[in-house]
């Protein structure tokens, strides 16, 4: 442990011992151990400040029930504790048990939707992704900001359920008048376009292009690389079997052997092709899912600094 760290706890043991724990039952005032857990939060000492909440909540059970709005300060900093280590579900948890009349309420809710939005998306769980929707949708904020941020929110939620109309209707709220999510709002836009423009592109279409001419299937799902050295061994195989054909006849064995090995590049370079837009199809959906999660992100540390 640091020589700072040392210094840091000892100051905060120090304060206990002036403030002691019958301060934390006078009306108004926190005792020391409230101090202590929010300094521990303020230097991000997550998993110090998640043990002295637990270890508080339980000596003092019976007086938090009566001061309600200290308990929900102490949820919020264990759930901000918890999202800051990782700890999803208990972050989830402990926003949710915030009550509407504190005033992180609002930061807690949006934080909550964005937790579950995570969770759902990382684990491709669509019904989840649809019910967090409904919740958040149902949500009735006031302000301007928090009103246009719920349809940001909601826009990327139906991004991740590539349902474009829904997305289309919570887009139309955008207004770029706020700077802290001006920019997500337009990648949304992009995201958009790029999503359907992928989804249009078929394998069928790519199987037949290839056929045509080989490996221009593949630089139609946007395998540049690949679809060239497609064409290169198809040429070569083809230009091989054309040249035996010619000189050796058709019953030679190296017609044979250059026509087997050219008729498997010619029917592979169709197949991969069609293959080739499906896989591309589901690394550019997973690639920009994790893109509409990081940017669902970004607004929240703007406004609720």
């Amino acid at each position: 442990m640091s020589t700072a760290r040392l210094a840091f706890l000892f100051i905060a043991v120090l304060s206990m011992l002036l403030f002691p724990a019958g301060s934390f039952s006078s009306s108004g005032s926190e005792g020391g151990e409230i101090r202590f857990i929010r300094h521990l939060v303020e230097q991000q000492f997550w998993g110090d400040a998640l043990h002295a909440i637990s270890e508080f909540e339980h000596d003092y059970r019976h007086q938090l029930s009566r001061r309600p709005q200290l308990q929900d300060s102490l949820h919020f900093m264990a759930g901000w504790a918890a999202y800051n280590r990782m700890l999803l579900p208990d972050a989830i948890a402990r926003f949710q048990r915030i009550g509407d009349n504190h005033p992180r309420y609002i930061q807690a809710s949006f934080y909550t939707f964005y937790l579950r939005a995570y969770q759902a998306g990382i684990q491709g769980d669509r019904g989840e992704l649809r019910v967090t929707a409904g919740a958040l949708a149902s949500s009735d904020f006031r302000s301007d900001i928090h009103a246009e941020l719920q349809s940001f929110q909601l826009a990327g939620v139906y991004l991740l359920l590539r349902d474009f109309n829904g997305f289309e209707d919570h887009s139309k709220m955008f207004t770029g008048s706020y700077f802290a999510m001006a920019e997500e709002q337009q990648r949304f836009r992009h995201y958009a376009l790029e999503l359907q423009r992928t989804d249009r592109k078929s394998p069928f279409v790519a199987a037949l292009m290839s056929a045509v001419v080989p490996g221009s299937g593949k630089l139609y799902a946007g395998r540049r690389g690949s679809g060239i050295s497609s064409f290169l061994q198809v040429a070569v195989f083809g230009g091989i079997f054309a040249e035996s054909l010619t000189r050796a006849g058709p019953r030679h064995p190296r017609t044979w052997a250059s026509g087997s090995a050219f008729g498997l590049f010619y029917v592979s370079n169709i197949w991969g092709s069609a293959i080739a837009v499906r896989i591309t199809q589901e690394e550019i959906h997973e690639e920009i899912d994790q893109r509409i999660l990081f940017d669902l992100h970004i607004p929240l540390r703007a406004i609720f600094r």
